[in-house]
């Protein structure tokens, strides 16, 4: 047995009490949901006064315990979040069924209400996050489409990606191995008809956004385009002489590359 002096008794006491002040971890401070939500707006910069982005259901004070990213909050998806111990569900689209997600004639309804009882029970907060993700440049949504597509290094000019020369058909078929597509695909345009540029627009494809443009591609890859104008449009096209496609692999597909880049974002906050 070793017999220590008093003074090295003192010496090997006071150590630990010097140094372990130093390497303690500091304090953990709780983030609550709201505090993400702060992040999130400050890193994509003016928060618009008017806007359909925000909370649309639940209590953004509570602690934040897991975050799920989803284009569409079905009730599925609520459940997988809610299995998966994430109380904040991030979604691309309308909550409750409309653009600004107030029930309206809705709000007695059963299928309004048994998701509402559901993110209540389950102590979800439920927020959109749309308009201020697809208005940042790149459109983060075309970026992740391309990149799904295996055109990442192809350069972009206004939504227009130079592909490596192919048909109309041979492109279908590509994008609809590597989108997943598990529906159908709609398609207007001749199968061999040769394709060197695509018009990448999802989501919603309207012809104020794509009638310019078309000018410069082959193809229009497009979300949910509007029946009323740029089918016809792209139709008469055609007849006109103009060699132009157009592929539609429908909305919510269209969005699922943009939101997994979106949940790879929100990590980094």
């Amino acid at each position: 047995m070793m017999r220590m002096t008093r003074r090295a008794f003192v010496q090997s006491a006071a150590a630990p009490m010097l140094v372990m002040p130093q390497q303690a971890p500091p304090p953990q401070v709780e983030l609550t949901i709201a505090h993400l939500v702060d992040r999130i707006r400050a890193a994509v910069g003016p928060w618009r006064e008017k806007t359909i982005d925000g909370f649309k259901a639940g209590d953004p004070s509570v602690a934040l315990t897991g975050v799920a990213v989803t284009v569409a909050a079905r009730l599925e998806n609520l459940r997988r979040a809610a299995s998966a111990g994430c109380n904040l569900v991030i979604a691309q689209e309308p909550v409750f069924y409309g653009a600004n997600d107030e029930p309206g004639n809705r709000a007695s309804d059963a299928v309004y209400l048994a998701k509402k009882a559901y993110i209540d029970h389950a102590k979800l907060v439920v927020g959109r996050f749309s308009e201020h993700w697809r208005t940042r440049q790149p459109d983060p949504r075309v970026v992740a489409i391309a990149d799904a597509l295996g055109w990442k290094d192809q350069p972009a000019n206004d939504n227009i990606y130079r592909v490596p020369e192919t048909s109309l058909s041979s492109l279908m078929a590509h994008v609809s191995k590597r989108l997943g597509l598990r529906g159908g695909m709609r398609t207007v345009g001749l199968p061999d008809l040769r394709v060197r540029t695509v018009l990448v627009s999802p989501g919603t494809t309207d012809l104020a956004s794509t009638g310019a443009r078309l000018k410069g591609a082959d193809v229009v890859l497009a979300g949910e385009p509007r029946e009323w104008e740029v089918v016809p449009y792209v139709l008469d096209a055609r007849e006109a002489g103009a060699a132009k496609a157009l592929i539609s692999v429908g909305r919510i597909v269209s969005e699922e590359p943009g939101m997994r880049a979106c949940a790879a974002w929100i990590r980094t906050l």
